[in-house]
């Protein structure tokens, strides 16, 4: 698994057609050499190139669940499962039946992270509410500083906001995300309950997206995650499907199964979809916004001051919310029906199996650890004199490109081809059609 990222390239199967590079909403991939590299300090894992890839050259580097649970031979195995695979499943199959075909894989314990979910978007609204309560006092200009909150679930839109956006931190809501905060409910349960020594446990986590992997493996507000490995929904898809073929349903579960599953209410279930985490804040005037693209307008609208009277901000960068993301199988309109079902399911669930529900007062809410590190990645130079004149040669040179944003030097376009040549990575003979037009000249 690499070090910072979780979006990887296969050589062997990259023709250097530049679609991923034109796709990139940070820029941060060229083709250089007939193959795409991709810049390490740009790259904000939104999976964009993975999705527009038409040779699917790139990957989401994740573990096998056979080699983890190899690895955690003789550790008590504790799987987290992102509340959108319960909507990975067109059979009759209830919330239930998943956690159980997922223990049934090789884990000891299952929680549905939903239960991280519940509390964040608790502990969100009331910080909401302190932060109302002090903006009373507050001019104009030091309510533009806080408001809108911005959700921090999806660590896409944290890590753009933190390389592109930096003036918009200080609207960023400061929780441990829902993934950490069930881990760590998790932790607590098995050792305050059951007597288990944290040392033995070994946590995996099936994610929708690498963006979460990455999250894990490069956490930014907290030294280490509680994580020990994550594997894809879309590896373990084919066996879990088998399972719940063949499961039979029940409205009992035995003694085991009851200390070994644990669930949320219908508030953390929901923040799978758009919307969800929305709703759960019991407010009016938020605003819900999905796909990279959106995103970025509305972080932009943002920056400007131009978004008034909206509190609170939810940003997904995958279409749909996580059920839409990368490592997710089904339709996400279908996804989205599937996943209505099981909120609707909760109070029959509630009726059979109250001991497996966790509710948000259970969850300890817990703030960052860590402010973000600086990510120089937009800055020309560390130095301000060089960098303006670093601005002042880009522009000449840009003068002297055709502005045709063609992609045929390996560049997003003429401004990043502009600043490659500036920076060092490029030179001014790779633009083609200028080359031509000299030879005609």
């Amino acid at each position: 698994m690499k070090k910072l990222h979780s979006v990887s390239l296969i050589g062997d199967l990259c023709v250097g057609c530049t679609t991923c590079s034109k796709g990139c909403p940070t820029q941060a991939i060229r083709v250089r050499g007939g193959k795409a590299t991709i810049y390490d300090i740009r790259c904000i894992d939104c999976a964009q190139c993975i999705r527009i890839c038409p040779y699917h050259a790139k990957i989401a580097v994740t573990d096998t669940l056979e080699e983890r649970l190899t690895a955690a031979s003789g550790k008590v195995k504790v799987a987290i499962v992102s509340p959108a695979i319960f909507s990975q499943f067109e059979n009759s199959a209830s919330r239930i039946d998943v956690m159980k075909c997922v223990r049934q894989m090789g884990f000891d314990y299952v929680f549905d992270e939903s239960i991280g979910y519940s509390g964040y978007v608790s502990a969100a609204r009331q910080m909401l509410v302190e932060k109302q309560a002090a903006a009373e006092s507050m001019t104009e200009d030091e309510k533009s500083e806080i408001f809108p909150m911005i959700s921090t679930t999806c660590p896409v839109v944290v890590r753009l906001i933190q390389m592109k956006y930096r003036a918009l931190i200080s609207h960023l809501v400061t929780l441990d995300s829902p993934l950490e905060l069930t881990a760590q409910y998790a932790i607590d349960y098995l050792c305050q309950k059951l007597q288990i020594k944290k040392s033995l446990i070994y946590i995996c986590y099936i994610s929708p997206c690498p963006a979460r992997v990455t999250s894990v493996i490069n956490p930014l507000w907290k030294k280490k995650s509680l994580i020990s490995t994550c594997v894809g929904t879309h590896d373990v898809y084919p066996q879990l499907r088998s399972l719940l073929n063949k499961i039979e349903h029940h409205d009992s579960l035995t003694h085991e199964e009851e200390r070994a599953i644990r669930i949320s209410e219908p508030e953390g279930l929901q923040c799978a979809a758009i919307g969800g985490e929305s709703t759960g804040m019991k407010i009016d005037n938020y605003l819900s916004v999905d796909g990279i693209e959106n995103v970025i307008d509305i972080l932009e609208e943002i920056d400007r001051d131009n978004i008034k009277k909206i509190a609170y901000v939810e940003a997904a960068c995958c279409f749909g919310g996580c059920i839409g993301g990368p490592l997710t199988v089904m339709n996400r309109f279908a996804a989205v029906a599937k996943l209505r079902e099981h909120v609707h399911d909760y109070f029959l669930e509630k009726q059979l199996f109250p001991q497996l529900i966790v509710r948000e007062e259970d969850i300890i809410p817990q703030v960052w650890e860590l402010l973000l590190p600086e990510n120089h990645a937009m800055r020309l130079s560390e130095n301000i004199g060089e960098a303006m004149t670093k601005y002042e040669q880009i522009d000449k040179i840009l003068a002297t490109l055709p502005q045709l944003d063609c992609g045929a030097c390996g560049a997003p376009s003429c401004a990043a081809m502009a600043e490659d040549i500036v920076q060092g990575r490029a030179s001014i003979n790779n633009c083609i059609i200028r080359q031509k037009r000299m030879k005609k000249e």
